[in-house]
């Protein structure tokens, strides 16, 4: 019999859920990411950093599915990375609308050129 999903971690902004049957954490944002701010989202980001540690999964996902970020006027939306993601601006990619976003996201190495291309 499969494991149940469980609820390992949580905060106004996030929920970290764990699924032994695919040995997956993920963390899905909630509706209150409108009122967060770059703290929150560090914090609610060290929290799957920290629940990840304590129950080993053998994959991470963090669902971005929300269309709040559209909803709250984002006009571009960056991921900075290290030099060993693929698919990132400086192997080539452009930033691209992902998902239902209207807005392009972009994956950068640098924080130079991720500041470049977001006040551009």
């Amino acid at each position: 019999m499969a494991q149940e999903p469980r609820q390992t971690a949580a905060n106004e902004w996030g929920t970290v859920t764990y699924y032994p049957e695919w040995k997956t954490l993920e963390l899905k944002w909630g509706q209150k990411t409108r009122s967060m701010t770059d703290d929150g989202f560090k914090k609610t980001l060290k929290i799957l950093a920290d629940e990840g540690i304590k129950v080993r999964p053998s994959y991470m996902i963090v669902d971005m599915t929300i269309p709040l970020y559209t909803e709250a006027g984002v006009q571009k939306f960056a991921f900075l990375t290290t030099d060993r993601m693929p698919g990132t601006v400086e192997k080539g990619a452009e930033p691209v609308p992902d998902g239902p976003a209207k807005f392009p996201t972009g994956w950068f190495e640098t924080r130079e050129r991720m500041y470049a291309w977001l006040t551009a």
